[in-house]
């Protein structure tokens, strides 16, 4: 039998796993699910990203996710970065948007994301705002896509080329 303590201890260890397992982030990549949120549609999580490269995966979207997308280091040259996001052709159940300072500017409908196009914009430009879209049934909705901070080129949506979405 275990002493009070080592069962409060136990059972707060297994607690803290659910919760991981429920949502995870490394400074890279970010997976979450909308399930946890059901009963707060209308929250906003905050996601901060601060790899070169990544992938989002947003299980059963509901309300909202801000991403925050950053180079792991702060530098002049990172003022001059350019965000790729590129959709998963399976990707659906959210429009993505562009957030700067509240003001938001939409960069993908739903509908749009099964084309899988890489689109582009400067870092400067704001944070990525993912809304889910309201459905009866949220089953077999997934939210993914690739991003990749580049060089601020002319001409960077044809990036299309060099990425294959590969699930994690």
């Amino acid at each position: 039998m275990l002493s009070p303590f080592l069962a409060s201890l136990l059972t707060v260890t297994i607690l803290c796993r659910i919760a991981v397992s429920q949502y995870s982030s490394d400074q890279c990549s970010w997976r979450g699910s909308g399930l946890t949120h059901e009963g707060h549609a209308r929250d906003v999580e905050q996601v901060y990203l601060r790899c070169s490269q990544g992938v989002l995966e947003w299980l059963y979207p509901t309300g909202a996710i801000i991403v925050n997308l950053r180079p792991n280091t702060e530098s002049a040259a990172a003022a001059r970065l350019s965000v790729c996001i590129k959709p998963s052709p399976e990707s659906s159940g959210t429009n993505i948007y562009l957030d700067r300072a509240g003001k938001l500017r939409l960069l993908l409908r739903d509908e749009e994301q099964a084309r899988a196009r890489v689109h582009c914009f400067g870092i400067q430009e704001g944070a990525v705002f993912v809304e889910a879209v309201l459905h009866q049934d949220i089953s077999r909705r997934i939210t993914a896509f690739q991003y990749e901070l580049v060089p601020d080129l002319p001409g960077s949506n044809s990036l299309s080329g060099r990425w294959r979405f590969t699930h994690h």
